[in-house]
C-alpha cells in the first residue's frame, strides 16, 4: 500500500451548506510513500459574493475569484489531475457533499474511489486527543506552520497527518490496499 499513489483533496467554500453555498478553491496534492509528486490548486466564480465572515477564515476575496473558472472547468482540470487514485481528505463528508453529484456525472468513477478520513484515521491511532480538527493536529505533531483554511495548504496538512497516521496503524507496512480501505475507508 506504501506503494500507491494518493490525492489530498481540499475546497474552500462560500459557506456551510451544500445547498446554498458554491466552491471558490479546489486545492489538491499528489503524494506517494508520503512524498509530495505534484499539486493542483485553482479558484472557482462561485457567481455570488462570499460573505465578509467566510472571506475572513480563508481570505479569498470577490476580487479573487471574478472571472475564474466554473465549478464545472475546475472539475475538469482536477479529474486530469486526480488520474482515480485514492483520496485523502479531513472530514470527507463536507467536501464531498459539494463534489459529489457533479463528479459523479463527470467521471463514473468517482463514487468508486477509495476516500481515507485523516480525522478518522487520527482517532483510531491516536485516541482521547483534545481536539481532531485539522488545525489543532497539525498543531500537536508539530507539522511546519504553513497557514490553514486555504486548498492546497490543507491538503500539505492532509498528507503529514495520514503518512503519520498510516505509520501508526500499520508500523510494519503489511496492509495492502484492499485490506487497509476495508479497515479503514471513509463509507459514503
Amino acid at each position: 500500500m506504501r506503494e500507491c499513489t494518493f490525492v489530498a483533496l481540499d475546497i474552500e467554500t462560500t459557506g456551510l451548506s451544500p445547498r446554498w453555498d458554491r466552491v471558490v478553491e479546489i486545492g489538491a496534492l499528489k503524494f506517494r510513500s508520503g512524498d509530495p509528486i505534484d499539486e493542483f490548486q485553482i479558484l472557482v466564480d462561485p457567481g455570488r459574493p462570499i460573505p465578509q465572515e467566510v472571506i475572513s477564515i480563508h481570505g479569498i476575496t470577490d476580487d479573487m475569484v471574478k472571472g475564474a473558472s466554473s465549478l464545472e472547468e475546475a472539475l475538469d482540470a482536477f479529474g486530469l489531475f486526480w488520474e482515480k487514485e485514492p483520496l485523502v481528505l479531513h472530514n470527507p463528508k463536507f467536501d464531498l457533499s459539494f463534489l459529489d453529484g457533479v463528479m459523479s456525472l463527470m467521471d463514473g468513477e468517482w463514487l468508486k474511489t477509495p476516500v481515507f478520513d485523516t480525522c478518522s484515521l487520527s482517532k483510531k491511532a491516536y485516541p482521547g486527543m483534545k481536539s481532531y480538527s485539522l488545525e489543532s493536529l497539525s498543531r500537536q505533531f508539530s507539522m511546519p506552520d504553513l497557514g490553514h483554511h486555504r486548498a492546497l495548504k490543507d491538503c500539505r496538512y492532509c498528507h503529514m497527518l495520514f503518512n503519520l497516521t498510516v505509520e501508526e496503524l500499520d508500523p510494519l507496512g503489511l496492509m495492502d490496499m484492499v485490506c487497509f480501505v476495508d479497515q479503514f475507508g471513509f463509507r459514503r
